[in-house]
């Protein structure tokens, strides 16, 4: 059994403000809101030297993950898990330290099934993170897109992202927190940053003319 004191590392802007500073080995993370994807990402590519699947993500944007820092070499992709994803998800439990699924909307796990699935993670030391919503999840992290950079004076390309992420859930602490991030691209990589203000001009004043 393991004895759950383990935290897998996250980027050092989500660090602190998470309550243990990481992701608890043995605990569910729901990730949702606008930029989940790329939240989720960048919560897998956190733990240098772990392996991770992702299951139920047809769609998945490999490139998109490669560049906020996913080992791709050390992750297994189930596309298409099946009727069951939830027993896929709790084989993949044994073997690898962070599970990411999309749960089809049909699937709504029954509490049995989260108590049975808990208790895998709790033994096996991994970390499950949901995109999208599950009762009862340890960590409940909801992003909202607060905005782009790079357009300067109307002109130039959207490079930079800006997130807001509320942390809630059972564990958080009292009625949660909130991180600003900024996804920085820079020559193929993503850079996970805390989201500075952005300085904007003053504008003249206008000199009324008296005639």
């Amino acid at each position: 059994m393991f004895d759950g004191s383990a935290v897998l590392p996250v980027a050092t802007p989500l660090a602190a403000a998470l309550p243990r500073g990481g992701l608890a080995r043995g605990s569910v993370i729901s990730v949702q809101g606008q930029g989940a994807t790329s939240l989720l990402y960048a919560l897998i590519a956190g733990p240098v030297g772990c392996w991770s699947a992702m299951v139920g993500m047809p769609g998945l944007g490999l490139a998109a993950a490669a560049e906020l820092g996913v080992d791709l070499n050390r992750m297994a992709l189930i596309p298409d898990p099946g009727a069951d994803v939830l027993q896929v998800v709790s084989i993949l439990i044994d073997g690898v330290d962070l599970v990411a699924v999309s749960l089809p909307a049909a699937v709504r796990p029954a509490p049995a099934r989260q108590r049975v699935i808990g208790g895998r993670l709790r033994q096996r030391g991994a970390v499950l993170l949901v995109l999208g919503p599950w009762p009862g999840a340890d960590l409940a992290l909801t992003a909202r897109e607060a905005g782009w950079r790079g357009l300067e004076r109307g002109h130039g390309r959207l490079r930079d992202r800006e997130l807001s992420v509320h942390i809630g859930g059972r564990r958080a602490a009292g009625p949660g927190s909130r991180v600003e991030l900024l996804l920085r691209a820079d020559r193929g990589v993503v850079r996970i940053e805390p989201a500075v203000p952005v300085a904007v001009p003053a504008a003249v004043p206008t000199v009324a003319r008296v005639s």
